[in-house]
């Protein structure tokens, strides 16, 4: 930080009434005659140096909690049979008055371009009279429209001088999510699923419906989410962002971020869950973590005291510990697991690439929340797992295909080719690639949830990753 510099990134001659020669501060000060010294303005009205500082403030205390509630997918207001109203797609329908005085941006482009499809998609298949439940169509757009809805304002959280109260908000929320994981640890081993009270939402499966299957086969910590898979689709690509910047402090500077103990804490337990989770995407995570480690090694042979490299080797002890113990339990009946879950996931994802035959269907998709009826005409000769009462496709970017088509397959590469410009221009090329390939696998292959508001959270962080990490700005050195 330049002398003369505020912490929230303004000099002191950008105040009304400062006096010129303010911004600079002679070499000789003390530390204390170093603080922000206030302007003549605020000094002569306590009143504005208040409004200040409430401007700055209030900003702030939004931004951490839209993004903290966007980690709570439960419990959710319902609207419907199988809708339901989360915290985060209220905050965000109610900021869209103020959000509407703002210029546009990327992540409301890349909303418009997501939306566009389904709505024409909704509209043919409607007119067409071709589809199995023409009621769903509008109701299955509005969900559809209320999920993705938090991409709006989080394109706001994802400001360079807010995106660190939302990096907070994520290790609280990860934190949060890992004592409810460990506290169902202990509840499945007595043969219980605790806390059931808390999952109500009508875009999920029941939980009530399951869940003493769940608690007495498949005992596998989800948090505060549907279920495992959905955990760790959503808490993936924050967990290799939190690594990351863990890792190269250059970057955690550059957002004025300090993650301490929290962030430290909010790793370990969050590798932790995902490993005792036991999904497939835990190696994909943990693989970025590892690749961007490997990246980074020569650089902190040259550059770290032992403080930083015990938290380096912190960190990647964590990492092995969970990729060990992630393998050692997937490969438990292996044979069993990729013949049925993965085996089931994968028929899936092949059934929604290749269900849109027809020129309409190729063109337009089967229509919003079509896909699941489809594929359980198409795999009604599939015998389901123990575990598994229903068929979907196991796929959030096939399933918006196939229920969207050819023009939906152009709007998602639109979006990808807006991430991937603004990772290339950034000055964190291997961190944005990391925690996008993450993001990919995770509604690609991992979940086929849409209202997961930390999905759309990251989504617009990514779209404005060269803002959040410039090429050119420098990043002061820490002087300690």
């Amino acid at each position: 930080m330049r002398p003369g510099d505020r912490g929230d990134g303004e000099t002191l001659s950008s105040f009304p009434g400062s006096a010129p020669g303010f911004s600079h501060v002679n070499e000789t000060q003390s530390v204390r005659d170093r603080a922000p010294t206030p302007s003549v303005g605020a000094r002569a009205h306590p009143a504005l140096s208040s409004h200040m500082s409430a401007a700055r403030t209030w900003p702030r205390i939004a931004a951490w909690i839209f993004a903290f509630t966007c980690f709570l997918p439960y419990p959710a207001l319902a609207i419907g049979s199988n809708t339901g109203l989360q915290i985060s797609q209220l905050l965000a329908l109610a900021a869209a008055p103020l959000l509407c005085l703002r210029a546009p941006g990327r992540s409301f482009r890349a909303l418009v371009l997501i939306l566009v499809p389904i709505a024409v998609s909704a509209f043919v298949n409607l007119i067409s009279g071709a589809t199995l439940s023409p009621d769903l169509l509008p109701k299955e757009g509005v969900a559809m429209a209320l999920a993705l809805g938090v991409l709006w304002p989080a394109e706001w959280v994802a400001r360079r001088d807010l995106f660190r109260f939302a990096l907070s908000a994520a290790c609280a929320a990860i934190l949060f999510h890992a004592m409810i994981g460990l506290y169902q640890v202990y509840g499945f081993a007595h043969d219980e699923f605790p806390l059931l009270f808390l999952y109500k939402n009508p875009s999920f499966k029941p939980m009530e419906s399951w869940s003493e299957v769940y608690a007495l086969y498949i005992k596998r910590p989800c948090g505060l989410f549907p279920e495992p898979s959905a955990m760790t689709a959503s808490l993936g690509p924050w967990v290799v962002l939190l690594a990351g910047l863990l890792l190269d402090a250059r970057l955690a500077r550059g957002l004025r971020w300090r993650g301490g103990r929290l962030a430290s804490a909010a790793l370990g337990l969050g590798f932790l869950l995902i490993a005792l989770s036991r999904s497939g995407a835990t190696f994909v995570i943990m693989a970025a973590v590892a690749l961007f480690c490997a990246a980074q090694a020569p650089s902190w042979l040259r550059t770290f005291g032992p403080g930083k490299l015990a938290a380096v080797a912190l960190v990647l002890v964590a990492a092995l510990a969970s990729v060990g113990y992630g393998a050692i339990r997937l490969t438990e009946g292996f044979e069993e697991r990729v013949e049925s879950s993965w085996g089931l996931r994968a028929l899936s994802i092949h059934a929604g690439l290749t269900a849109n035959t027809d020129p309409a269907g190729l063109a337009f998709g089967v229509g919003p929340g079509h896909s699941t009826p489809v594929l359980r005409r198409a795999l009604s000769w599939v015998r389901l797992p123990d575990d598994q009462d229903d068929l979907a496709v196991f796929s959030l970017a096939v399933c918006y295909y196939m229920e969207t088509g050819f023009l939906g397959a152009l709007a998602l590469s639109a979006v990808l080719a807006m991430v991937l410009t603004a990772v290339v221009r950034s000055g964190a090329r291997l961190l944005g690639f990391c925690t996008l390939g993450t993001w990919l696998f995770s509604v690609g292959a991992t979940t086929s949830y849409i209202a997961l508001s930390p999905l759309w959270l990251f989504l617009a962080a990514l779209l404005s990753w060269d803002r959040l990490f410039p090429a050119t700005t420098e990043v002061a050195r820490d002087e300690n």
